[in-house]
């Protein structure tokens, strides 16, 4: 996709990124510490996918502070295989993108355990975090990076075809299936499945667990980790996956969910054919492109798991910037990230990405998508998204494999239970 955009894209051989970066050991505890003098100077070279809405904020700063910027922008794939080259060499840029939590290499907690990135607990941000990210971005009691903005697993809705059927969002299960009922009498899809997409079928599966998991059992992966009780023990989770299996065959979705992929799946919803489409806020304005009055004619709700509004939690995982362990300037590192965490540009920054600002403090953005997802922020009925907190993606691998298999037939609900703790046995941290 994008080219980098960067004057020092240094080509680097190395080993793996956690052989290379375990060769630092504690690395992080010899991080030049930070003067007191609240003044800044020098450059900082920062590394993410877009510079959007950060572009904006390194003009400020830089006005602010005379502080220079290096600045790489780069789709992610092709920035986190540079950004591995430049650990593996010691080169790594100030401030950098990473993933939430421990499923890929370069995801934060795996640069935090050997010592790649600075431990930013003693930031005044930090206040701000929700409880939920710990999971994310704690290791061993320090904060390891700081939350720009995040999306939301939620249900999209054809606020035309909702109002012909004269039907309204529900927010239980059964005001789900009396909602579908309507819909299905009314010659319309009332949920939109594209699973032959295999990264599709997270997102329901996302949304149901959510409160049918991390809403329910809030201990599930600290004895998962435990060794107390395993994926396939877990009434929430065979309770996800059942009523996943149940809207698909009491004909409440797609009729041939893996006949149909991810983008047919949304504009189907666009046109009317269909009225739900369960899916990650980052992928909104492409539905609303799709859909004839496009946002005007797009409501959303929390897609409901339990008879009790109440226990409806959301799947909200957020974007990282982390800071190098090597950085030789972590003043004005640590200045940089207070600038962006204050209320009105936290807030700018997620409203320039069509995103939900990551802070509690935030300045509020007044559009659909951050009014409908306030509630659970407000109240802490978030959770990650179920694959940020697993360790390692062999995990989602097999719950897109398996799900597809269910659907298909070839495989039980056992089957895939029994699928999911094998992988997560052999990526245990």
């Amino acid at each position: 996709m994008s080219q980098f955009m960067s004057s020092r894209l240094t080509r680097l051989a190395g080993v793996s990124l956690v052989a290379a970066l375990a060769l630092t050991g504690c690395s992080a505890q010899s991080e030049e510490a930070p003067n007191s003098t609240g003044e800044v100077s020098g450059e900082l070279s920062i590394a993410t996918t877009s510079d959007v809405g950060i572009g904006a904020l390194i003009e400020s700063f830089e006005k602010e502070t005379g502080v220079g910027f290096e600045t790489t922008f780069a789709e992610a794939g092709a920035l986190n295989e540079q950004l591995s080259l430049q650990i593996n060499g010691g080169t790594a840029p100030d401030i950098f993108r990473s993933a939430p939590g421990w499923a890929a290499p370069s995801s934060v907690l795996n640069l935090a355990a050997i010592g790649a990135v600075r431990d930013l607990s003693g930031e005044d941000w930090t206040a701000n975090v929700p409880k939920a990210f710990d999971s994310l971005q704690v290791y061993e009691g320090g904060t390891y990076a700081y939350p720009t903005f995040g999306q939301a697993i939620l249900a999209f809705y054809n606020i035309s075809v909702f109002e012909e059927v004269g039907v309204t969002p529900p927010t239980t299960w059964d005001e789900l299936i009396e909602v579908s009922d309507k819909l299905k009498a009314a010659g319309k899809v009332p949920i939109s499945l594209g699973f032959a997409d295999n990264y599709v079928t997270q997102f329901i599966t996302y949304a149901l667990s959510a409160s049918l998991v991390n809403g329910a059992e809030p201990d599930f992966y600290e004895e998962l980790d435990a060794g107390k009780t395993t994926f396939a023990e877990s009434d929430g989770w065979r309770e996800t996956f059942e009523k996943i299996v149940s809207l698909i065959d009491d004909g409440y979705t797609t009729a041939d969910p893996l006949g149909t992929p991810g983008d047919p799946a949304m504009q189907a919803v666009g046109n009317g054919d269909a009225a739900i489409v369960i899916m990650p806020s980052g992928a909104s304005p492409n539905l609303a492109k799709m859909t004839e009055g496009g946002w005007d004619n797009l409501g959303i709700f929390a897609f409901p798991a339990t008879n009790s509004a109440d226990d409806t939690f959301i799947p909200f995982s957020p974007d990282f910037l982390v800071v190098s362990s090597k950085t030789e300037n972590p003043d004005a590192a640590l200045a940089f990230l207070d600038h962006i965490s204050q209320p009105d540009n936290a807030a700018a920054f997620a409203e320039a990405q069509g995103a939900i600002p990551a802070l509690t403090n935030a300045t509020p953005v007044d559009n659909q998508l951050n009014t409908a997802i306030q509630v659970y922020l407000d109240e802490e009925r978030t959770t990650p998204f179920a694959n940020h907190i697993w360790p390692g993606g062999e995990v989602a691998a097999a719950l897109m494999a398996g799900l597809q298999q269910v659907v298909q037939g070839d495989k039980d609900i056992d089957g895939l239970l029994a699928d999911l703790d094998t992988a997560y046995a052999g990526v245990k941290r």
